[in-house]
This record gives structure tokens, sequence and C-alpha cells, in this order.
């Protein structure tokens, strides 16, 4: 582990010797990485490589998938998220996710920010400020404001994802995973993602999978390189792509493969 992140005395997230397998296929091995507060991790690599399934590990979404066994640890805060006296819904809710495709459910932009807060009882005379609040936090209320009532669905890319980030702050989580959020998405409106991005980490934790080399070096604090479900090399941002350690990280970033 780099000294960059040995130097971190009280990481959010801990992972320790994480192994996957999809029944007889093993997706990720040995992975270890650990992920300060109020950062922005991303991770890069080829297709196929392990990213995807590496940030499912951290909020335990690969549970839903048939022959998927896990082996290694992972802790937020020091408890790990794998203890059999984890409940997952609670997990999920400090640990949110936003989808590469924008995801909106089919319901007004109001009641889309107002679902999550409804079903983890929050009164229905302060779901206007939490609604209010999130828009605000995801740089989409003054764009939207006077149409709360609006079918979600009419929006544009570029606001139907920045509406899902809203989504998923108005449940109050702490850590963020974005898996390829801006991949669908227009260099003007991916351009607003990255600047909420590096606004949100004053007050989240934040884990983001990209293709986009140029974008985790203009958003990120700490960059994993993953290759063929390892973590090649894992350190602070510049150090990766302007003196990376390893023949293999260098090659990537320069070019000559992926």
């Amino acid at each position: 582990m780099t000294e960059a992140v040995q130097n971190v005395s009280h990481p959010r997230i801990e992972v320790e010797n994480l192994n996957l397998w999809y029944g007889e296929k093993q997706a990720l091995k040995d992975i270890s990485m650990h992920i300060p507060k109020n950062s922005v991790t991303a991770l890069i690599g080829p297709s196929g490589c392990g990213k995807s399934t590496f940030i499912r590990c951290l909020n335990r979404m690969n549970d839903l998938i048939k022959n998927c066994r896990i082996e290694g640890k992972v802790s937020i805060e020091g408890k790990n998220i794998y203890g059999s006296d984890v409940d997952v819904v609670d997990l999920r809710k400090k640990v949110g996710m936003v989808f590469q495709k924008p995801n909106p459910f089919p319901m007004s932009i109001y009641d889309n920010i107002a679902y999550g807060p409804r079903i983890h009882g929050v009164n229905k005379k302060d779901l206007d400020g939490v609604v209010e609040g999130a828009l605000h936090s995801a740089a989409l209320w003054n764009e939207i404001s006077d149409r709360l009532k609006s079918p979600a669905l009419s929006l544009s890319g570029g606001q139907q994802q920045r509406l899902c980030i809203a989504r998923t702050l108005a449940v109050k989580p702490e850590i963020i995973l974005f898996d390829e959020p801006c991949s669908s998405l227009d260099p003007i409106s991916t351009s607003k993602i990255e600047d909420l991005i590096m606004n949100l980490k004053k007050d989240y934790t934040i884990v983001i999978v990209t293709h986009n080399m140029q974008q985790a070096a203009r958003v990120a604090d700490y960059t994993g390189f993953f290759l063929t479900g390892e973590l090649i090399e894992f350190g602070q941002t510049r150090q990766i792509f302007q003196n990376p350690r390893e023949q293999g990280t260098e090659d990537y970033i320069t070019g000559r493969f992926g």
C-alpha cells in the first residue's frame, strides 16, 4: 500500500484481501485499499477489469447476483459491512450509488427526491425542505424549482443524472459511489457533474469508476488502477499519472494498451 494511503490515520473505508467469484470465475483478486474521508477516489482500467464489481462490494450490491461469493473484509468506520449483524438496507442508505445511465423513476421531479425520505420515515411536513436541500446540493434547484410537479423524464440527460444524485443525497448518505456517471452525457453536462463531485467531497466520501482518464485527473484526490481483477497500483492521483510505480500503470495511462 502506498505511503500516501498509509498516512491516513482514520480512513473512511478499509478493504482488506477482498476476493470475489461469479460461480467459478474469479473477478476480484486480493484487493486491499484504504479510502480517506472527504476525498474523491477514482478507479480506472480497461473494460471488464473489476472496477464496477469492486464498488458494488462497498454497499453489497453484489449480494443480488446469483452464485456470487465474496471473501475478505470491507470496513466502514471500523465496522465490517459483511458481518452477520449488518442491516443491508441501512448500509445502502449510508452508502449511496449513482449509476452509469440516469434512472429517474416515472414520477414527478418532487416525488423522485421525496421517495427515499418517505421510505425512511421523514415527516410529510419536512419533505419540502429535504427536497429543496437535495436539489440545491445537486446544483439543480435554480434550473427546475418552478416545475417540481413535472415528470422527471422530461428533464435533459444531464439534468436527469443530477436528479439521481439529488435523490441519493436526500437520504443523507455518508459515502457516494459513482459508476461511470458521465459516460452517456455531453461535455457541458459532464463538466457540471464533475464540478458537483468536487464540491460534494466537502461533506461526503466519493468513489468514482471512470473510463475517462482525464476525468480522473481532474476530479480525484486518489486513483486506483485495476487490471484483470487486480489492483495494480493505488496512490495520490498526481503520482499515479505523473510518476507511476508500476509498468502496467504507465502502459495503460500512455495508451500502450487498454
